[in-house]
């Protein structure tokens, strides 16, 4: 039987996990410290250490994904899913994304966000380590590439962009329809993934 060749676009989130731990980190994800509410892991095993800044299932520990109580090189795979939206204004607030997976003051914010979080992850993998980084670019009057910002970032650390997926989802609420429109709407999300 001919094995299924996986292509880097996707329309479900489980299933571009499932081939990335396939192909990129066959004992799965060991350490998710952005853990929020699971949702990554419907039909996936679930990780070893699950973390979040405030925790909201059972089960979860509380820890700053910028500090954690993890040993230097001791995890085979950490996954991230930070916050991307940024510039709190008018109705920003309303957004689906904003309510469930905050909203960061500006694009400094992020940048100091995502460095300290990839420098955690760095010093936690091992050496041969995987990161998955889970990004989207964002438009608010103009666009900001985020994914090619995480790539850099990450490359300054000493990480290796062994590959990229993306995860297309048409349905995204991330959208103001009272606003005459100016750039194409993001409806795709990228996850990087990263080799120390």
């Amino acid at each position: 039987m001919k094995k299924e060749i996986k292509k880097s676009i996707f329309t479900n989130e489980q299933e571009l996990l499932k081939a990335l731990i396939e192909i990129h980190c066959s004992a799965g994800i060991e350490l998710d410290p952005m853990y929020f509410k699971g949702n990554f892991y419907k039909g996936i095993k679930e990780p070893k250490y699950k973390f979040d800044i405030i925790p909201q299932v059972l089960g979860v520990k509380k820890a700053d994904a910028r500090h954690l109580p993890i040993d230097n090189e001791s995890i085979g795979c950490v996954i991230l899913d930070p916050p991307f939206m940024f510039g709190i204004h008018g109705k920003t607030k309303e957004y689906y994304s904003s309510a469930t997976h905050g909203i960061l003051q500006n694009l400094e914010a992020l940048k100091e966000l995502y460095q300290d979080i990839i420098k955690e992850a760095y010093r936690v993998l091992k050496i041969g380590g995987i990161l998955i980084f889970k990004c989207q670019d964002f438009t608010d009057n103009k666009t900001t590439m985020t994914h090619c910002f995480v790539w850099q970032w990450a490359r300054e650390q000493g990480f290796y962009a062994k590959d990229l997926a993306i995860l297309n989802l048409p349905k995204n609420k991330v959208a103001n329809p009272n606003l005459i429109q100016r750039h194409l709407r993001k409806v795709h999300s990228y996850f990087w993934v990263f080799k120390k």
